[in-house]
């Protein structure tokens, strides 16, 4: 146990605390307390290491010459300091006192350092301190003591190992925002605490102002920290350092004085508040002590002034860092609170006083350590007395150690005594580790014994000991030496000295000899391997009990190394502290007890896991050519307290480079078919491919089908020359070269062109845009043309042409030539782009500026225009008034217009004083306003004065209507109220008033309108070119407008015309136009005046908004944004309008006229209460409420739709209220999408009660939404449109609602065909430009030749490659091993599979065919068995053999051979190519008997038969057979047998009547030659009626009695 103490102490320390008045002396000792279970660990003191240290500070007081300092009190600025407390500090001063250095800070007595006062400038709030320990040490503690000044405000304590880099320990800081605004650390309040070892913290803890002086900071580096009780490495490294840094930043302040202290000015600062601001340190102690690791208990100072360790432990060096010459048993290891770590002794047996720790052979556990365990790693060097090995435990070559000498003997190993003749080397068994006996040698062929001094078995003649003549190993003679040689089952040779055709591995212990030859089932002939086998991957582990499998990683093993039959797994178990363990096969483990086991891997020694049956070599084999782990049992008890150790594990593994010494004879190495490679033609190798773990079972150039690996089928890539590697599943090809892509490298890549499929490296070429040079290629993709003309596509911004060969408009240079680039024309960015040739392509020379610049750079505003051309680029028209400027050019910069005579302004749009009309008149004129009538001798713009009441006129001189008598003053008032208060402006007599006729003044003269009896008629002002009359209407003033003339006098042109008063016909298209400018019921729309443009709709264009954007189609009046955006999946974004397509009507059938009611989500469905009357479905409300409640719609039956259609039906509903709860619901919902998860929804204001409304709603994207309320984007709609998922019309409206009707449903689809009345021509339709593979009007199907590959898929990474349709997944080309073209699209399986193949990929032959599916046309032979024309073609069905063999498998009866090629024993040739069964064979009972025939073709009789026409008459008790059997000859047979009296005439075997004509026939010449021969036997019973026949195999037998 160890406990850290903090003491204060008043006496001195060796290296740490002096004498002199000090305060205290802080230091930490670690005192070491021995606890009963664990021995004292060694640790030196800690001391002060400060007061040994060399110190420097980059600032010191008084460095520079006398300086004024005064203490810190409070201080008022402006009055007089009562106890100012100053001092001077002069480092040159012979005073004691006035001196200050660095140096006090650590002499142990009360001076101490200072720092220059802020008075001599803010940098000195910049101070750094830093102390050199001159060796590194293990720091505990770092105190810091102020003197005359309160403790630093923002500071740094730092450590360095090497002085030049320094990591901070701790961030000290005024307040904790300081922390971080200054340091950007989170501040830790209160006293400083760690969660880390070697957290750095930031704290205000010790950075507060008081107290004033004498202030301390201690900061702990170990205590607190989680390892403080047992340091970790990483605590140790933290703490450690030679170097410590005191990186002041700012000096505490009062609060009073940072007004003053954040003045800019220095001068302006009151001294007597600077000066009191300054660092000063009375101490600074450093507690640490020396580094020995935990192996020493003192440091004392040696001859050059340094701490040396007095190490222990058996540890060397300076800081006991090292284990001591001999003493590596266990690797060195640091000494920590709670374990010693000692070196350990190396057992070395006395021969050699070095040795080496070796972590490998640790782990193997091969070191045997002093207490006789094989623990650690020692490795023992310099081994005397011819000894060797680890432990200096066996002999060095050539010599050996007999069993009964122990290795601790002197002079254990003697000289070996080997034969020369016999023995392959002086080198012998070393010791009974390696094998027993030891001094045995190692003999070459033929010799044997313990010296190699004889002859082995089966060699004869020592010393030369020549090979008998038979093999030992492949014969089963006693004695191989004694001929004739008598070969095993799969031996052969006059010596039985090797395998038969189709076996290997000649082997003594093998019963058969040789081993079959596997090869994977394509091949059959194969030899043994002449590698050889080495020892790979060992192991040193141990595992609790409950622990099932120790699995040992592949990685290390068999990742790299081919496991081949025959090899040997070896493994060392024992059990630590438990009880009894049951090993391999039931075989007790008992605690402590170790376990060896040998496992040869033989299919014999193996059970399948799972059905613990008997595995087959072809499993076997297969399991070895891909091992991915190997598995070995570590439990072996119930017991929770045992533990297991796994000390070592091995394998034998074979391949060519392996140096090993036994050959591995057992791994075949087969003659593989093209295609096939590998030592079992099973090519079990790996590559990595696109950071992919490929696994490729076939040469490169070849893919396995199917996986199958036994009998599997290697099939050549179809790469066009461009890869030699493809998929596994999918055939696609794998890093394509040649700058080839797809599938099947059929595609040049991204910057080639060409044709891929040409099958030469240089198919694809790299695009010339218009050079192969980086610098000239200005396109990063091209095409070949329809003419076969290169296209680049691509061109960067500034290049156009077919080949990006020349500058596009606003660029100029020369990309054709080597090094040359398109710039941009330096014009400042003012070209008029929109203009061909804006600048000159070649020189930049800019010609054509955009509308108001100028100059030859367009650097200026041009005529006309003002402002700044190059910055601000905002030249605007000067607007120079027409009538004021003398002509319309301003100045360039101001914008001033030059003015006639009395026009100011800078337009020149305004007149002087006293003059006017320079909008009327065209010039600024005196008003001359009448000096009797105006009340001043100003005007309006128009001239107009004003005018004295009474008077009017523009110059006030006349009098105004109702008034006359003009004179100065004014005029007089009429008295004519009559009529309307009109008179003579000279008489004052009463008149009509203005524009009047008719005795009463009652009517408007001609042209004139509004009559009024006080202001009379208005003029009506009628355009003479745009009404047809002058006279207007006399109650509105409306002028009668010509056709392409509008307004109320006529005088503006009609929408659909421009440029009044021509008034020319727009060319505007309606579809096209934006409808806001529009006039739908005349067809027209609205233009702009001189240009004539059309305003086009969003996805529009075109000088008369005539056609669609590129990436639309289908421009219509209907649409809102005039065309609609392709679709096409996402494949493609080029399309046009469908051709050929109408609309057609869908209704409801008969048997849909009830439909369902659900709810909204469609969750809940009902017929309840929905009834049929024609023409009308209705829903009553209260016998449907009672199972859904509102809102609840109407399903539509399962329909398809078409974009641009319509869905049309009409509602009826009765209620008590119009507003309800369903009233705010949407009227129609469609659900859909790939994944059925899209709703849309259409809102129609709510309908009237009792009365039928008829809706047409459009299906386009246009006014749908989302159920969120968001507009409906076009892709989705398209989504929801191909995968309708249901269709919703709304049947509850209003409020308490009696009954809902609905009819007229229909909805229309696109169907090819010819417009009619009824059906009229389809719009909106889009028509898609589809890449390869894909179909259909929206690329919605695949086409011939490829099938669906849905998303989520396994496939290849080149058939990620294909376009994906959005949400169908993407379409792949067939699968088909070259044998079809087409393909079921959903499933894939091929179809009309061509070449006599078939299967789901045409992958194998059709039944009368064999071959190797490869992609040819000739892949699939017929079987010929034996040939191939039908009448000797007598097996239907064959498989291969091999790579170009095959065995007929259906050989029918009477035929054999591996090709139906001879008849079966008891069969021979018919003279017409059939087969004739002989009568002997037959029945060999019956042959026994006597048949009564004899001959060839039982054509003979015997004695005591008769031959008649008719065949052989038995005489005795006979039985007589007819053989029919199918060929072209004589179909008949004979043979009679003796047998027992039987009752039937003719009987087939099989029991069933057989009345066949030649059977009746036969019958008849029976009986007939049995009368003329004296009748029948009497025993014979005819029976006609029992006729019967067998048919077996394509022959019958008629058996006749």
């Amino acid at each position: 146990i160890f406990v850290w103490t903090s003491l204060r102490c008043n006496v001195m320390q060796w290296g740490g605390c002096g004498s002199g008045g000090r305060a205290g002396c802080p230091l930490i000792v670690r005192s070491a307390v021995r606890s009963p279970a664990s021995p004292v660990r060694l640790f030196p003191a800690v001391l002060n290491l400060a007061s040994m240290a060399d110190i420097t500070a980059n600032a010191t007081c008084g460095s520079m010459g006398p300086e004024m300092f005064c203490k810190l009190v409070e201080h008022v600025p402006g009055q007089p300091v009562r106890n100012p407390q100053c001092r001077i500090c002069n480092q040159r001063s012979t005073k004691p006192f006035e001196r200050h250095p660095i140096e006090y800070a650590i002499d142990g007595t009360n001076r101490w350092w200072q720092s220059p006062s802020i008075k001599n400038g803010m940098e000195y709030h910049y101070v750094t301190i830093t102390l050199d320990l001159k060796q590194v040490f293990q720091i505990a503690y770092v105190i810091v003591k102020a003197a005359n000044s309160p403790r630093p405000g923002n500071w740094i304590l730092e450590r360095s190992i090497d002085g030049v880099t320094f990591d901070p320990w701790q961030y000290y800081a005024i307040t904790d925002t300081e922390c971080l605004t200054r340091f950007n650390i989170n501040p830790r309040t209160g006293p400083p605490s760690y969660t880390r070892d070697d957290e750095v913290i930031c704290t205000s803890f010790y950075s507060k102002i008081h107290p004033l002086e004498n202030g301390e900071i201690h900061t702990s580096l170990i205590n607190g920290r989680p390892s403080a009780d047992d340091p970790s490495p990483t605590l140790l490294n933290f703490t450690s350092a030679r170097y410590i840094r005191l990186v002041f930043q700012r000096i505490r302040t009062l609060n009073a004085d940072l007004m003053t202290l954040t003045l800019r000015d220095p001068k302006d600062i009151d001294p007597i508040v600077t000066r009191r601001y300054y660092y000063s340190i009375k101490d600074i102690s450093v507690g640490g002590m020396c580094i020995c690791y935990g192996h020493a208990k003192a440091c004392p100072l040696n001859t050059v002034t340094k701490f040396s360790c007095e190490c222990e432990h058996n540890t060397c060096g300076e800081s006991c860092d090292r284990c001591c010459p001999g003493y590596h048993q266990q690797p060195w290891m640091a000494g920590t609170f709670l374990t010693r770590h000692i070196c350990e002794k190396c057992n070395c047996y006395g021969k050699a006083e070095e040795c080496y720790f070796n972590q490998t052979v640790a782990d193997l556990s091969l070191s045997l350590d002093i207490h006789g365990k094989y623990r650690g790693g020692g490795v023992c060097t310099g081994c005397r007395d011819n000894t060797a090995g680890i432990n200096c435990q066996t002999c060095i070559a050539g010599y050996y150690r007999p069993a009964e000498v122990s290795a601790e003997d002197d002079n254990p190993c003697i000289p070996c005594t080997c034969d020369p003749h016999g023995s392959v080397s002086q080198s012998c068994v070393a010791d009974s580790s390696q094998a027993t006996p030891t001094g045995s040698c190692r003999c070459k062929e033929g010799f044997g014994g313990l010296q190699c001094d004889r002859c082995a078995v089966g060699y004869m003649g020592y010393p030369f000991c020549q090979r008998c003549n038979c093999s030992v190993e492949g014969s089963t003679n006693a004695d191989p030496c004694i001929t004739p040689c008598m070969c095993k089952e799969n031996v052969e040779g006059e010596n039985c000295d090797r395998c038969k055709l189709g076996f290997y591995n000649l082997q003594g212990d093998n019963q058969r000899g040789c081993e079959k030859c596997s090869c994977m089932g394509v091949a059959s002939q194969c030899s043994a391997s002449t590698w050889t086998y080495q020892n790979v991957g060992t192991y040193c582990v141990h595992t609790h009990t409950h622990t099932p499998k120790m699995a040992v990683n592949s990685n290390y093993t068999y990742k790299h190394y081919k496991v081949f039959i025959g090899i040997k797994l070896y493994f060392y178990l024992c059990s630590r502290r438990g009880t009894k363990h049951y090993g391999r096969f039931g075989q007790p483990l008992y605690p402590s007890s170790p376990s060896t086991n040998h496992i040869v891997l033989l299919p014999e020694n193996f059970l399948v896991s799972g059905t613990e049956q008997r595995i087959s070599r072809r499993d076997f084999l297969s399991v070895l050519a891909n091992v991915t782990r190997v598995m070995v049992r570590a439990s072996y008890s119930t017991e929770p307290s045992a533990v297991y150790r796994l000390h070592s594990f091995s394998m034998q593994v074979a391949n060519p480079s392996a140096r090993g010494e036994r050959r591995a004879s057992a791994v075949e190495m087969c003659s593989c078919p093209p295609g096939y490679a590998g030592t079992s033609c099973e090519v079990n190798t790996h590559t990595y491919w696109k950071n992919v773990f490929v696994f490729q079972a076939c040469i490169p150039g070849f893919r396995r089908v199917n996986g199958n690996l036994y009998n599997g089928v290697c099939e050549a890539c179809h790469c066009h020359g461009h890869a030699t590697q493809c998929h596994e599943v999918t055939g696609h090809c794998l890093d394509c070269s040649h700058h080839t892509t797809g599938p099947h490298c059929d595609t040049c890549l991204h910057g080639y062109y060409g044709n891929a499929t040409r099958g030469s490296p240089a198919d694809c070429q790299p695009c010339t845009c218009p050079l192969n040079l980086p610098s000239n290629n200005f396109s990063p993709t091209c095409h070949l043309g329809e003419e076969g003309e290169l296209l680049c596509d691509q061109c960067q911004p500034g290049y156009t042409g077919p080949r990006c060969d020349r500058c596009s408009n606003g660029y100029y240079g020369k990309p054709a030539v080597p090094g040359g680039s398109c710039q941009p024309c330096d014009c400042h960015g003012n070209l008029d782009l929109s203009i061909p040739g804006s600048c000159d392509p070649s020189t930049g020379q800019c010609l054509r500026c955009r509308q108001g610049y100028g100059g030859a750079a367009c650097d200026s505003c041009a005529d006309g225009y003002y402002g700044d051309a190059i910055t601000a680029k905002n030249c605007q028209p000067c607007q120079c008034h027409t009538n004021g400027s003398v002509y319309e050019v301003c100045n360039k910069e101001t914008g001033q217009c030059p003015c006639k005579e009395n026009v100011v302004g800078r337009q020149c749009d305004e007149c002087m004083p006293l003059t006017h009309g320079i909008t009327t008149g065209g010039q600024c004129v005196p008003c001359h306003c009448n000096s009797f009538g105006s009340k001043s001798f100003d005007c309006d713009e128009t001239g107009q004065c004003r005018c004295q009441p009474g008077v009017t006129g523009p110059k006030c001189d006349r009098c105004s209507r109702g008034f006359f008598n003009f004179q100065e003053g004014g005029c007089t008032p009429c008295q004519c109220s009559h009529v309307g208060n009109n008179c003579d402006a000279n008489t004052g007599q009463c008149i009509c008033p203005p524009n009047t006729i008719g005795e009463r003044c009652d009517r408007c003269a001609p042209n004139h309108w509004g009559h009024d009896i006080t202001t009379g008629c208005k003029e009506c002002g009628c355009s003479v070119i745009g009404s047809v009359t002058q006279q207007c209407n006399v109650n509105t003033g409306c002028c009668l407008c010509r056709d392409s003339f509008r307004g109320e006098k006529c005088n503006e042109c009609q929408i659909g015309y421009r440029d009044f008063p021509q008034c020319t016909q727009c060319e505007c298209n309606v579809s096209g136009s934006d409808s806001e400018t529009c006039d739908m019921e005349r067809g027209v729309c609205a233009c702009a005046d001189r240009t004539g443009k059309c305003s086009c709709k969003a996805n529009v264009e075109g000088h008369n908004c005539d056609r669609c954007k590129p990436d639309t189609f289908g421009l219509s009046v209907r649409n809102p944004l005039g065309c609609s955006k392709c679709y096409c999946y996402g494949l493609t974004h080029s399309c046009t309008e469908a051709q050929g397509l109408i609309r057609m009507w869908l209704t409801l059938k008969p048997e849909q006229t009830v439909l369902p009611l659900v709810d909204k989500a469609n969750t809940v469905e009902t017929r309840r209460g929905v009834s049929f009357q024609h023409p009308e479905i209705l829903a009553h409300a209260e016998l449907v409420t009672s199972t859904l409640s509102e809102p609840y719609y109407w399903k539509l039956p399962e329909q398809s739709t078409a974009y641009g259609g319509q869905l049309k039906y009409a509602v009826y509903y009765e209620a008590r209220d119009e507003t309800g709860p369903s009233s705010y619901e949407p009227q129609v919902i469609i659900k859909g999408g790939p994944n059925r998860s899209i709703m849309m929804t259409r809102h129609i204001p709510g309908l009237q009660i009792g009365q039928l409304t008829r809706h047409e709603i459009d299906m386009t994207e246009h006014e749908w939404n989302y159920a969120d309320g968001r507009s409906m984007t076009r892709e989705d709609f398209m989504d929801i449109l191909f995968y309708v998922d249901y269709i919703l019309i709304k049947a509850s409206h209003g409020n308490l609602m009696r009954h809902s009707r609905i009819s007229e449903i229909s909805l229309t689809v696109a169907e090819e065909g010819r417009p009619t009345k009824e059906s009229e021509k389809a719009h909106q339709i889009e028509k898609c430009d589809c890449p390869i593979g894909y179909s259909g009007l929206s690329c919605e199907e695949c086409a011939a030749g490829f099938y669906r590959l849905r998303t989520g898929s396994v496939t290849s990474a080149s058939a990620s490659r294909v376009p994906i349709a959005a949400g169908m997944g993407s379409c792949v080309q067939c699968q088909c091993s070259g044998h079809s073209s087409t393909c079921d699209p959903e499933t894939s399986i091929c179809q009309n599979c061509q070449d006599n193949t078939e299967g789901d990929r045409c992958e194998r032959c059709s039944p009368g065919f064999y071959g190797v599916v490869r992609g040819s046309p000739d892949d699939c032979k017929p079987c010929a068995c034996p040939l191939t024309n039908p009448e000797n073609n007598f097996s239907p069905t064959c498989v291969a053999e091999g790579f170009d063999d095959y065995r007929c498998t259906a050989c029918p009866e009477g035929y054999e051979g591996k090709y139906c090629e001879r008849c079966a024993t008891g069969y021979h040739v018919f003279p017409m190519g059939g087969l004739a069964r002989t009568m002997v064979t037959l029945s060999q009972a019956n042959a026994v008997a006597g048949s009564g025939a004899s001959g060839r073709s039982c054509d003979l009789c015997m004695d005591r038969h008769v031959c008649g026409a008719a065949g052989i008459i038995c005489k005795t008790n006979t039985q007589l057979f007819i053989h029919y059997c199918s060929s072209r000859s004589f179909p008949f047979s004979l043979s009679c047998t003796t047998t027992e009296a039987t009752t039937e005439v003719a009987r087939h075997s099989n029991n069933k009547p057989y009345r066949h004509p030649l059977c009746l026939l036969f019958l008849f010449f029976f009986f007939f030659n049995s009368v003329l021969s004296g009748g029948l036997p009497p025993t014979v019973k005819a029976l006609f009626s029992s006729c019967h026949g067998r048919r077996d195999r394509g022959r019958s037998q008629i058996q006749v009695i």
